[in-house]
């Protein structure tokens, strides 16, 4: 390995080990409020066009973080990384819509061979849950019916996971992988109530409360990949991965503030200094099923499902919790890899589309998000290639007075393979 390139490989790894910053904070939306905010399904700029497909479907020149089965694709040292920016407009009944826009590193990945073709890792740094949201409502005085307190609530953070995964091929198409994830981060939320001057007894004051919860822990899980030829270059790929049950240890900070409208504190109290608290993670069950034709065409379906009913997180706000379900359809082209004269016939063009039943329930009824995604990579030295992906979708829906999200999200990512990082140059 030349001089640049291991000063260049120890960054990444210091950068891996040394992050501290959090990066979940890649969406806006009032349900991300709801206990451990919205669940990020893994995904690279690459499978994005696909909706996120990728129980199934591995490939040589990226990088699948969603089956740790699938590793042994990669036979050279690879780097991926993306950014994730959305633009959301928020309707509500009655309510003039509004739009809020966020964005964030989404991923940061490491994989190398340690047995090419039979074997490799990765390390990766990417969200599990994000928090980010800004609330303003009013609500009903018990007892002074003509008079209202205002509160604003606002909140960010989420849970990152820095995983570590090994995958390799067991016997004649069939792989299985393990990955490690050690859970960090926390979760902050504020909210303010603001009694109405009409009422003198309380017109100086602003009550805010404070909470913060942290996490640290890890979890585990496995990947199941079957490889089944059809003819000489096409394949029919099977593929599972199974997340266990996790009792994430946590600590719970609330703090309760009495102010006046100017800002100065007259009355504070700590309610929980750190106390410790169990969130619950439950476990998480993906299946996937794909066809490749000669490595030109591929199409595939995922299923994944967790079953929230039973989630604790702590004393956070917790509305009921239901079972979560997540349907995805993609597919990709690439006309001809090897195309010499032609460019646009080595780019990868994708498509897809998702259906999720969320875990959240409002009065009877159970959100669901749709949501159709297009993507493009454009090949550069080496196998590399520069990915990008656009989704628009909604989620909610605007009866029974919930709340509906109208979005449109931009990915781009890198991926940079060099299959010499890690060879010693010889000279006879």
């Amino acid at each position: 390995m030349s001089k640049y390139k291991k000063v260049f490989f120890i960054g990444l790894l210091a950068a891996f080990l040394g992050s501290s910053l959090s990066i979940a904070q890649v969406t806006h939306s009032p349900y991300s409020s709801i206990g451990i905010g919205d669940i990020q399904d893994p995904t690279t700029a690459a499978k994005f066009g696909m909706a996120g497909l990728g129980v199934s479907n591995g490939t040589y020149y990226s990088l699948n973080i969603v089956n740790p089965a699938l590793l042994y694709y990669n036979r050279v040292a690879l780097f991926s990384a993306a950014i994730l920016g959305e633009s959301k407009t928020i309707s509500q009944a009655e309510f003039e819509p509004y739009t809020a826009s966020s964005g964030q590193l989404n991923h940061m990945a490491l994989a190398f061979p340690l047995i090419s073709g039979k074997l490799s890792t990765a390390l990766v740094l990417n969200p599990y849950s994000a928090v980010n949201y800004d609330v303003f409502f009013q609500t009903p005085i018990q007892g002074n019916p003509t008079d209202s307190v205002f509160v604003t609530a606002n909140g960010d953070g989420g849970i990152d996971q820095l995983s570590l995964s090994f995958g390799g091929v067991l016997y004649k198409g069939l792989s299985f992988g393990v990955r490690a994830s050690y859970l960090f981060s926390s979760i902050r939320k504020e909210s303010k109530s603001v009694v109405p001057i009409s009422i003198p007894i309380h017109n100086n004051y602003v009550a805010t409360v404070n909470e913060r919860l942290s996490f640290q822990d890890f979890m585990f899980g496995l990947g199941l990949a079957y490889n089944l030829k059809v003819g000489e270059s096409s394949s029919l790929n099977f593929g599972a991965t199974y997340d266990f049950k996790t009792d994430v240890k946590s600590k719970l900070f609330i703090r309760l503030d009495q102010e006046l409208l100017s800002g100065a504190t007259v009355f504070a109290d700590t309610l929980a200094d750190n106390i410790p608290v169990i969130v619950t993670l439950p476990e998480k069950l993906s299946l996937g099923f794909s066809y490749n034709y000669k490595n030109k065409i591929l199409i595939g379906i995922d299923y994944i499902t967790q079953d929230w009913t039973s989630n604790a997180t702590g004393q956070l706000e917790n509305p009921n919790y239901t079972k979560r379900d997540r349907y995805v359809l993609g597919a990709e082209i690439t006309p001809n890899v090897n195309s010499i004269n032609n460019y646009f016939k080595r780019m990868t063009y994708r498509v897809g589309a998702s259906f999720t039943n969320t875990p959240y329930i409002f009065g009877e009824t159970q959100i669901t998000d749709f949501g159709i995604n297009f993507g493009l990579s454009l090949p550069v030295v080496r196998f590399s290639s520069l990915d990008f992906g656009f989704q628009m979708g909604t989620r909610g829906t605007l009866t029974n007075n919930l709340i509906q999200e109208n979005y449109i999200r931009l990915y781009f990512g890198v991926s940079f393979n060099d299959n010499r990082w890690f060879l010693q140059p010889k000279f006879n």
